[in-house]
């Protein structure tokens, strides 16, 4: 009877699970700043790691209102689908910092222009032009300046 019952229960996560046509989605998760990447399609299963606001995944099946992803991280897991969306036409981009979590916002492109303020993971800019790797935006606060362009994520 165990059997039975488990063969069922694959082959109903096979009628329910789709495969996905590869589309790059972004993390929108603006609130708390992440989504967790899971072992499995629910909230029951295991984080693998956090995927911060902005950060972009590749799809890679649908179950049931969730999708397995390839985070740009190359980690590969389960994701909540009502935070994921398809990036925007324009030049929004979100500060993405991973080691401390922030970037400056600079009067100019290079580390010896004084910093104007710290810009915090998954907040917004729009890009207004480029100088090398920097690029010059305004913040979601308002503020214009230069910040890195490696730490800006679609």
């Amino acid at each position: 009877m165990k059997r039975r019952l488990f063969l069922t229960s694959a082959a109903a996560a096979l009628v329910t699970a789709t495969a996905a046509r590869a589309e790059r989605l972004l993390v929108n998760s603006p609130g708390d700043g992440f989504l967790n990447l899971r072992t499995g399609p629910g909230s029951q299963y295991n984080i693998i790691r956090k995927m911060y606001h902005g950060s972009a995944v590749e799809t890679l099946e649908y179950a049931n209102g969730w999708v397995r992803v390839r985070h740009e991280s190359g980690a590969v897991g389960w994701a909540f689908a009502k935070y994921l969306v398809r990036p925007a036409a324009t030049n929004v981009r979100y500060v993405y910092s991973p080691n401390d979590g922030y970037l400056n916002l600079r009067t100019g492109p290079g580390t010896r222009y004084q910093i104007i303020r710290p810009m915090y993971n998954g907040e917004a800019v729009t890009l207004l032009e480029r100088s090398g790797g920097w690029v010059r935006v305004k913040h979601q606060s308002g503020a214009v300046g230069w910040a890195f362009e490696k730490y800006l994520h679609r």
